[in-house]
């Protein structure tokens, strides 16, 4: 089986080494990338080639959404396996570039750079068992794999979740730029806002406890953190939120189309 990457966004080296540690052996491996430095680094790293190879029974695609509608993919075998790792690329329009009904279409995002992720995707009819499997085990050895019902979901995880780490950084930022403000350092304001938000998220990702529960454990009766919800509920913070969201996914459905 031959595999051949095309890429040039920062998870592009987190892919092939999953695909490495899954035991595929590098001489059936091939990657283009922009630049002959970072083939050149791929090449010496990895012992990989570095060219096209138009017979490749399967092609990951990991490119910009500008960079795909320029790329010319008519070289490659009819009904090749291609795995998309780009957002906003519906299948249509990947079908519309390639001769191939066997597309698998993923949602992921920088988070897989630490291995921890749920990468969500969607298949069409014509991928095989054996395909869908070098799919499953390649990708669920590092991360979680979710299979959507349609395209629609995808762009509304887009907004839900792919977009989440962005919305999670912003509010870090607002309260890094607070601590700042009421005379902390910025060394001592990074501490504050970096390792609230860390450690409240490793105690959410190992309590059985729902969210819910965990905000109200914290949340005493005429307290500090009681008036700052009672704040953020009269400023319309939740409804703000779910604006936002709604906005994010109408945008994410216009790209698409």
């Amino acid at each position: 089986m031959q595999i051949q990457l095309i890429w040039c966004w920062n998870m592009w080296e987190i892919i092939l080494q999953s695909i490495i540690s899954s035991w595929y052996n590098t001489k059936d491996i091939f990657i283009k990338t922009k630049t002959d430095e970072k083939e050149l680094y791929l090449k010496n790293l990895y012992s990989i080639n570095t060219w096209l190879n138009s017979e490749s029974d399967i092609l990951i695609l990991a490119t910009k959404p500008k960079q795909f509608h320029e790329l010319d993919l008519n070289i490659f075998k009819k009904d090749i396996l291609v795995i998309s790792i780009m957002a906003w690329i519906s299948i249509d329009k990947i079908r519309s570039k390639i001769n191939s009904n066997k597309i698998i279409r993923t949602m992921p995002n920088t988070p897989m750079s630490v291995w921890e992720w749920v990468i969500w995707y969607i298949k069409t009819n014509n991928v095989t068992n054996n395909e869908l499997e070098f799919f499953t085990s390649t990708f669920s050895k590092n991360w979680k794999l979710i299979e959507c019902k349609n395209e629609d979901e995808i762009d509304k995880i887009t907004a839900l979740s792919w977009s989440w780490p962005a919305y999670f950084y912003y509010f870090t930022e607002i309260i890094r730029q607070k601590a700042m403000e009421m005379w902390f350092t910025e060394e001592l304001a990074t501490i504050i806002s970096n390792n609230t938000f860390i450690w409240a998220s490793k105690l959410l990702e190992k309590s059985n406890i729902t969210v819910e529960q965990l905000r109200l454990n914290i949340t005493s009766p005429w307290g500090t953190t009681e008036k700052a919800i009672e704040t953020f509920k009269s400023n319309w913070f939740k409804n703000n939120i779910c604006e936002a969201i709604s906005d994010a996914y109408n945008k994410a459905t216009q790209l698409n189309n």
